[in-house]
């Protein structure tokens, strides 16, 4: 048996024939952000360290002015999504975390050069840079030297303000490397690195998320075998979490059934994976459904104390439609969105003029094998309330290392676990939960130094998936035409 020093929490397969404070879901997204807008004065020693690969807590959009910036060039900053998703629409659910991959010093080999329409008097002409990958301080404008003009950010675009008093044109040409934020750049050993700084998230932020998510990112395979395997290593080899993935929506992957396909042959099929297809149109901007997905859960989650017994599923979503990544509209009948669920894919589903996302199953479902998935592996809220109840335990039992642990100590474990537990059955999160401390799980030996195991039996309450009205006709009630009775 290993050394051990701390709280363990491990799940145990199904063998059969609040005294504390809840957890609430905490999203993690690791992307691309414009950080370099943070150095509004486009100083060339700005130290843009602590916002690379650490993690960011978000708790309202104005945190961005000062710790991530903003851009709706999406394809280029991939956690403007994320921020629009969460902040930007109808309603704001908080609070995310936030990894940033963009480095604003890894530049692009070759320069970019852009005429800039000016506007205004002599001695205080304007333009403006459009451009995301463009920062202050490695843009250059024409023969100007540094005291004729000024330049600030403003509304995600560079303003460019030109007080030099002999200086008439009406353009000037501006010269900069891009910032960097290719695959080439941000390859594996990037993304791994922000991955890794989700295991000090506790520590940053005392925050500990348990969804994992990158869009724009998760649909390429090298990304999100990297993300299931630190899903399944856990956050600081302790902490549970799951992934919310996408499988591409592209001219390669632009019906169910290829979709379907991909997902089987690129693997995406652990039972800490939610994996969704296609993407998401909504107030004229495009979303990958694992963003919309997120906020879901988060929002789903927030209304039931935290605790994730619920699933997202069959939930009214912010969509007005469904769609590839090119825009090409997408129509799925319930029978094919079924028929995704039925191989562990989510999706959206249209009902009573509202898109819902649709899909109670994690990606390691498959309804021909269903008998070969354990009861608690076979839909999301499932899986998920099992992960929640391992982390709530660590976190609130943490106390109790490295202190004399008595009968009463014992005795004391035991009530207030049995008691969250109850609390839980009498909320209909759990149908069924106890807590034991078994003399064949605990040897002299290992309380000889200090290892104590508790067992738990639980049965989470499972969330309706179909509900089937048989309908039969019969003749008794034709007796009321003769005058007899209808009972």
């Amino acid at each position: 048996m290993a050394y051990k020093h701390g709280v363990y929490g491990e799940q145990v397969p199904f063998s059969g024939s609040i005294p504390l404070p809840a957890m609430g879901t905490i999203p993690a997204y690791i992307g691309t952000a414009p950080i370099h807008q943070l150095n509004t004065t486009g100083s060339a020693d700005f130290d843009y360290a602590p916002y690379i690969n650490k993690p960011i807590l978000i708790q309202k959009y104005k945190d961005t002015e000062t710790k991530l910036g903003y851009s709706s060039d999406w394809a280029n900053m991939t956690l403007g999504e994320v921020i629009s998703a969460h902040f930007l629409g109808d309603t704001a659910v908080s609070p995310i975390i936030c990894i940033n991959m963009t480095n604003p010093k890894k530049l692009a080999a070759e320069p970019t050069e852009k005429q800039i329409t000016l506007s205004g008097a002599v001695g205080d002409k304007t333009g403006y840079i459009d451009d995301s990958l463009a920062a202050i301080e490695n843009i250059t404008l024409g023969e100007l030297t540094s005291g004729d003009y000024t330049m600030s950010y403003e509304d995600e675009k560079i303003k460019i303000h030109i007080t030099k008093l002999d200086f008439q044109d009406s353009t000037i040409t501006a010269t900069y490397k891009q910032i960097d934020v290719t695959q080439a750049t941000l390859n594996g050993a990037a993304f791994d690195d922000a991955l890794d700084a989700l295991d000090i998230c506790e520590v940053v932020l005392n925050k500990i998320p348990n969804i994992i998510a990158a869009p724009g990112w998760s649909h390429i395979t090298d990304y999100h075998t990297r993300m299931v395997q630190k899903a399944n290593t856990k956050l600081a080899e302790k902490w549970y979490t799951i992934v919310v993935s996408d499988i591409p929506s592209d001219s390669s992957v632009n019906t169910p059934q290829l979709a379907k396909e991909w997902k089987a042959e690129n693997f995406y099929n652990s039972k800490l994976d939610k994996v969704c297809w296609p993407m998401v149109t909504y107030a004229g901007a495009k979303y990958h459904l694992s963003t919309i997905a997120c906020v879901d859960m988060q929002t789903i989650d927030t209304n039931n104390d935290g605790v994730p017994y619920v699933s997202p599923s069959n939930k009214a979503i912010s969509a007005d439609g469904m769609i590839l990544e090119d825009g090409t509209e997408i129509y799925l009948s319930e029978v094919a969105a079924n028929d995704l669920n039925s191989v562990g894919i989510t999706t959206m589903n249209i009902i009573r003029g509202q898109i819902r996302l649709w899909g109670p199953q994690m990606a390691n479902y498959n309804y021909e094998t269903e008998m070969n998935i354990l009861p608690e592996n076979r839909q999301d809220a499932g899986i998920r309330v099992g992960l929640y109840m391992l982390n709530y335990l660590q976190y609130n039992y943490l106390d109790n290392i490295d202190r004399p642990f008595a009968k009463r100590d014992l005795d004391a474990i035991l009530a207030s676990v049995q008691q969250w537990l109850n609390s839980m059955v009498n909320a209909g999160q759990l149908l069924y939960g106890i807590i034991t401390f078994e003399e064949d799980e605990n040897s002299i030996n290992d309380m000889v130094s200090g290892d104590f195991v508790f067992n738990i039996r639980d049965t989470t309450t499972p969330n309706a998936k179909s509900l089937t009205f048989k309908l039969e006709y019969v003749t008794d009630g034709l007796s009321v035409l003769t005058g007899g009775s209808s009972t």
